[in-house]
């Protein structure tokens, strides 16, 4: 879950948990407000001889790559890539997937094999001998439907939701599949890195920790067609969405096991603002109008063994998008292209002022005066011990309770006494006149 974090006049806001995020689509990443689309042109990437990378799925970072099995000498195709199985690692130089190699992988590797699919055991005629190779889409499709769940039984209880570990796939390319009728393709994780490149590493995921968390100063870039941030490192001179100011390690302090989220939350946020403060000094956060930005850690990803997670600053829009970052915080920092306008500072004589007593009321209650100019009072009647508040709306006070009288106020007059009732008018006198009353009329005859 990530959070942003202020202080001073910044408003304290929660990152939706993320939440900053919640399909796996392809990826061992799931908050998707932390998520974005690596989106490259696929048009141009079905072609032999490269390893190019391609979304998976809808979030970012969801890479598959091509591996030419062809090489000059025109032999059938790579040897690693044909006998790769489910456990091996890949290791290949820059940019050169075509010599990749399986090593061990305790030394740096840049793909963990997870499993090795042959589509010429899918049902109907897509994969059949004279078929056409897949389009772009449809290697996406393929690599929905066979890799997540091939890295999610892989992995098993080590599979971590927001791992820095991405679900990726590799296969051999146009060439191969016509020439030669390869129809293998290699599920696997990988470490994205800037440029569609993909990071080494060293150690089997199922036995590192996973958690996401960079170097300090590491930028990490945006995705100008979704303003989420894609967790790719980049240049700090260049676009980008957070940058990275800590990381806090939870074992150090909660050894027994993940502890309660509001006891996590609470320990995250004093590390992290304390981590980001010594990262940008001598510039005080507040002046970059930036925000602080942590996450915490989730029961799966703790079960997965996850332990750290990082402190970064950003910015998010109104309207669930995030800022452009360009440069970093510590430099000639721009926001949206704009140098930041840092807020008024707080004299420090303000920040000191003592308390105000308000004391007593003359009725044993407290009084506060609320907003807009509204007030409202709360207080206990003398013997009953029951209490009562009323409030106002803006522009007017609460009726007062008793004798509570609200700062500033004069105490209310005391009542007068009601006058006395007027006694009742006399009844008329007799008019002498008048005639004298008729007689009752007799009863009926027979009665």
């Amino acid at each position: 879950m990530w959070h942003e974090s202020e202080r001073d006049e910044r408003p304290t806001r929660r990152h939706p948990r993320v939440a900053w995020l919640n399909s796996l689509q392809g990826t061992l990443q799931a908050s998707a407000t932390r998520r974005a689309l690596l989106l490259t042109a696929l048009g141009g990437l079905l072609i032999a001889g490269l390893v190019t990378a391609l979304p998976i799925g809808g979030g970012p970072g969801r890479l598959a790559g091509y591996i030419d099995p062809v090489p000059p000498t025109g032999s059938k195709g790579n040897d690693a890539f044909d006998r790769a199985a489910t456990g091996n690692c890949l290791m290949w130089p820059d940019r050169m997937p075509e010599a990749a190699n399986i090593v061990d992988c305790k030394d740096e590797h840049r793909f963990e094999v997870a499993e090795s699919i042959d589509m010429r055991t899918f049902p109907g005629s897509e994969y059949g001998p004279s078929a056409p190779p897949p389009s772009a889409t449809r290697i996406e499709q393929i690599s929905q439907e066979q890799c997540e769940s091939a890295v999610r039984r892989y992995l098993g209880a080590k599979f971590d939701p927001n791992s820095k570990f991405i679900i990726s796939m590799l296969w051999s390319g146009d060439k191969a599949w016509r020439q030669f009728g390869e129809r293998r393709m290699l599920c696997g994780v990988q470490l994205p890195g800037a440029g569609n490149e993909q990071i080494a590493f060293k150690g089997k995921v199922a036995d590192v920790d996973q958690s996401k968390v960079w170097p300090d100063g590491t930028c990490l870039g945006i995705d100008p067609s979704t303003n989420q941030p894609t967790d790719i490192p980049v240049d700090c001179a260049a676009p980008h969405a957070m940058e990275v100011t800590g990381t806090v390690n939870l074992l150090a302090r909660f050894p027994e096991g993940l502890p309660p989220e509001p006891e996590q939350d609470a320990f995250i946020k004093d590390s992290c603002t304390k981590l980001t403060d010594a990262y940008l000094m001598p510039v005080q956060l507040r002046s970059t109008t930036l925000t602080l930005i942590y996450s915490t850690l989730s029961v799966p990803s703790w079960s997965a063994g996850s332990r750290q997670v990082a402190c970064s600053i950003g910015a998010t829009l109104g309207n669930g998008g995030w800022a452009t970052l360009l440069n970093s915080a510590k430099g000639p920092l721009k926001i949206n292209g704009q140098p930041p306008v840092p807020p008024p500072d707080i004299p420090q004589e303000r920040l000191n002022l003592p308390p105000i007593p308000l004391g007593p009321t003359p009725g044993g209650g407290a009084a506060s005066t609320g907003s807009n100019g509204s007030s409202s009072s709360s207080g206990s009647s003398g013997s009953s011990g029951s209490s009562s508040s009323s409030s106002g709306s803006s522009g007017s006070s609460s009726q007062r309770q008793g004798d509570q009288h609200l700062p500033g106020q004069q105490p209310a007059p005391p009542a007068q006494a009601p006058a006395p009732e007027a006694p009742p008018p006399a009844p008329e006198a007799p008019n002498p006149f008048a005639p004298p009353p008729a007689a009752p009329e007799p009863p009926p005859p027979g009665q």
